[in-house]
């Protein structure tokens, strides 16, 4: 009975419930009303969806084929991929991402508490194996600010709590896999419509909040300070400011002056020389000035011996060559599952509403369904490798995108941009500033806090929204991002279930001269129709808010009546107001029906 429309035919509750009886057993009989099904709905339903997912595909050769093809996209579009238009874009776009992809893995693999190379590990192995199993040409898998942060924090609990202390590669390992299984469970179960709970506010809130602690995180290596206590719980990022506050004194300004630099270079070439760049040579790539600033920065730091004579903390040794597959510690996964489910909703929460986005933008479809079981695998297969949790960057996203990326292809460049940085140059960057890393991450935020800027739109489309925004946002700030991820969706599921239980409602009336029928307090020439009052819930009707749906159409009656003996009237004939009671003169007591019945 959503959004019903009911005729109100007498003041009692007894007179109201008969009429619509007797009008509805008339109404089943003349239109041939079909009985509902005497088997169980839920069990129907899913018996329909073990056959159709896990039986059928095995029953004849075509169907096998349709589901291996489902199930591994990369058969269907490899074998018709077109070389001759699509090569050159999927290079350059490649390659483009790949350059990103050094910056930032370094740099996030020691927010993520781990060494420099397990970054470029993480841009590497789970991109592979996503491009065979994702349909989504443009998201850029590999490591994340948010993830970085969330998977350093279950490394700090587990390192300093656990016995048998295992090293930090130890549980990042183990955290991937089981991300990897959740996620690959939630495709299992088809459970993709829970991505839908996560509403943007949510993400959008989350994330920002999220980015705070990451940003308090990194002043550390920018202001140069050594032997920092770890904290982690409930107010951890006030504890963190306060020991940067304590530990002013101590400060090292060559690591000051080279983060303002590293920042400001940053920032002028990506937001004021990039965009001139691409407007004068009529290009879409964009300068990699995160790697520049990374050579710059290495070569300097190594000039002028900045470790030992300025004392400027630096990366030390990556080493050279692919990694050996490893056993991962699945002890400690148990330990981890607070964590795990945690990031594996942001996870597929912020790689879904990217990978929908791009698709409708650049008209072409991908499966949340599939995106799970991609992810999943990723995550599972990477595991046994020495990486961390990997998931979908807005930055080279976007990047991708505008750098031409045609199809998923573009991973093997990026990959084969990755493999020589790691087997040739690594050793290259070990003098390379922990400053300079710190400012790249800084200035990578800059887009989710920027999301600060949705407030001043959502305040007057919707409050609720708004609140749903503010409290995801404080609450990750203020006390955890794992416990401000629950708090934010228990408490956008609470705004659903306030929404529903007092719903709004609307008395409609016919506009003159048309069939259409609109809310009184939103027109003014509408007019009740032959003395029937049209009422709009707008809530389906549950348990919860059957009795406010009762009260109201009762209340509604009554007061209508009333007030239409107060109207001014040309005719005496009807007991409803009409097309001689004028809208308008209506329209003025209805928000004291309102009133009086909220």
């Amino acid at each position: 009975l959503s959004s019903a429309y009911f005729t109100l035919l007498s003041v009692s509750k007894p007179a109201i419930s008969k009429n619509i009886e007797l009008f509805k057993d008339e109404f089943d009989k003349r239109f041939s009303y079909k009985l509902p099904r005497e088997r169980d709905e839920f069990k129907r339903r899913t018996n329909e969806f073990v056959i159709s997912s896990y039986y059928k595909p095995f029953t004849s050769l075509k169907l096998f084929k349709l589901s291996l093809i489902s199930f591994i996209p990369i058969i269907q579009w490899l074998p018709h991929y077109n070389w001759k238009e699509n090569l050159l874009p999927d290079v350059i776009g490649g390659l483009t991402v790949g350059v990103m992809h050094v910056p930032q893995g370094i740099a996030y693999a020691l927010l993520a508490k781990q060494e420099a190379v397990i970054g470029l590990y993480t841009s590497m192995f789970p991109s592979l194996i996503y491009m065979v199993f994702g349909t989504s040409r443009h998201n850029s898998i590999g490591t994340f600010a948010v993830v970085s942060l969330m998977t350093g924090l279950a490394v700090d609990r587990l390192t300093h709590v656990t016995d048998n202390l295992p090293t930090s590669i130890e549980v990042a390992s183990a955290l991937t896999i089981l991300v990897g299984v959740i996620q690959f469970c939630l495709g299992v179960l088809r459970l993709s419509f829970i991505t839908t709970y996560f509403s943007d506010q949510v993400v959008s809130g989350f994330t920002t909040g999220a980015s705070c602690h990451v940003f308090i995180s990194q002043l550390k290596d920018a202001f140069g300070l050594r032997g920092m206590p770890s904290r982690s719980g409930p107010g951890y990022l006030f504890l963190k400011l306060y020991d940067i506050a304590a530990n002013f004194n101590r400060i090292n300004w060559a690591a000051v002056v080279t983060s303002v630099i590293s920042i400001a270079f940053l920032v002028i070439g990506k937001d004021h020389i990039n965009p001139l760049v691409k407007r004068k040579f009529k290009t879409s790539i964009p300068l990699p000035f995160e790697l520049i600033l990374v050579v710059a920065g290495t070569m300097v730091s190594y000039l002028l011996d900045m470790n030992r004579i300025y004392n400027v903390r630096i990366v030390h040794h990556i080493p050279t060559g692919l990694p050996g597959v490893s056993w991962p510690r699945f002890s400690l996964m148990s330990d981890l599952i607070p964590n795990g489910l945690g990031i594996s909703v942001v996870v597929l929460a912020v790689h879904i509403s990217l990978a929908k986005m791009f698709a409708k933008k650049l008209n072409y479809e991908v499966d949340p369904g599939q995106e799970m079981y991609a992810m999943g695998l990723a995550s599972i297969g990477s595991g046994f490798f020495p990486v961390m949790p990997s998931a979908c960057s807005l930055g080279r996203t976007i990047v991708s995108v505008e750098s031409g990326t045609r199809t998923q292809l573009s991973t093997v460049f990026s990959i084969i941009l990755l493999i020589s940085v790691i087997a040739y140059f690594g050793k290259l960057l070990e003098t390379l500033p922990m400053c300079i890393l710190s400012a790249i991450v800084i200035v990578a935020l800059k887009g989710m806090l920027n999301k600060f800027k949705e407030l001043r739109t959502l305040w007057p489309l919707s409050k609720i929204d708004f609140s749903i925004w503010i409290v995801s946002f404080l609450a990750t700030m203020c006390i955890d991002v794992t416990e401000g991820l629950a708090i934010s969706i228990l408490f956008a599921l609470f705004t659903t279930i306030i929404r529903e239980q007092w719903p709004r409602w609307h008395l409609l009336g016919n506009v003159s001269g048309t069939s259409d029928f609109r809310d009184f307090e939103k027109y003014d020439d509408v007019y009740f129709f032959k003395g029937i009052c049209m009422f709009r819930f707008d809530s389906p009707l549950l348990f919860t808010n059957v009795e406010t749906n009762s009260h109201v159409v009762i209340l509604i009656h009554q007061h209508v009546v009333v007030v239409n003996a107060l109207l001014p009237r040309r005719t005496t004939a009807c007991s409803f107001p009409t097309a001689d009671t004028c809208g308008p003169e209506f329209c003025k007591y209805l928000s004291i029906i309102k009133s009086y019945i909220s």
